[in-house]
């Protein structure tokens, strides 16, 4: 399918399936949607690859039973409400969702962010969920990953945003596209795998619009669309 960058722009409800398995977004909380569906017609769980400037691993339902529960017992219908509702499954609290519905037991992260006082996910949500997560310090690291079950690979283009000056992102400096495109070729192989890619834009994060539609571009003509072919 044909993307038209020139309309892409920042919309909390936009998300569509792009073919192959591929799906674009705007707030990463609809992956869990996308993974969730996926999960209806595959053997879970996944092994989820995150590669984000950001860690996303909060968990908005943390000491809420009762939220904890509705997680669970949630069909896919009601998960849409609560991800629409965007109230505690948020763009920064879907991947720790996703194991509690046992979706995902592995993740491996490959991300940037240095200003946060943690990182990836809770160890006490892991051990609850006999969860399990590693931390590439590099490209050539993440590549080395090799599940023995199906995968997701997940992506934020603010992953190749850097902030400016004053800590923003909506103004930083994109890395250049030799290195976007370097990235992209090391994780080659672990796209082509993936039984599902997840792709969020994050207009706000990754640079002005103008840099978001680019980044989108270079992404999908790089490997994305190879992926959709298939």
């Amino acid at each position: 399918m044909t993307v038209d960058y020139a309309r892409l722009k920042e919309d909390d409800a936009y998300f569509e399936v792009l073919g192959g398995g591929l799906w674009l977004m705007d707030d990463h909380r609809w992956a869990l949607i996308a993974w969730e569906q996926a999960a209806v017609v595959a053997e879970t769980p996944y092994v989820l690859v995150h590669a984000d400037y950001h860690w996303d691993g909060c968990y908005d339902a943390h000491e809420c039973p009762a939220k904890e529960a509705l997680l669970v017992q949630a069909d896919v219908p009601a998960l849409f409400e609560l991800v629409k509702a965007a109230d505690w499954i948020r763009y920064d609290s879907f991947i720790a969702p996703a194991i509690v519905r046992r979706l995902v037991d592995e993740v491996h992260y490959y991300c940037k962010q240095q200003d946060h006082y943690d990182i990836g996910i809770d160890d006490d949500l892991l051990r609850r969920f006999a969860a399990f997560q590693q931390f590439h310090e590099t490209p050539e690291s993440l590549a080395l990953v090799a599940p023995g079950r199906p995968l997701i690979f997940d992506l934020c283009l603010d992953l190749f945003n850097r902030p400016d000056k004053n800590d923003k992102m909506y103004e930083g400096v994109l890395w250049s596209d030799d290195e976007v495109m370097a990235f992209l070729g090391h994780v080659k192989e672990l796209v082509q795998r993936a039984r599902i890619v997840t792709v969020s834009l994050s207009f706000g994060y990754s640079g002005t619009v103008a840099d978001t539609r680019h980044l989108a571009q270079q992404a999908w003509r790089r490997e994305l669309e190879s992926h959709a072919a298939q």
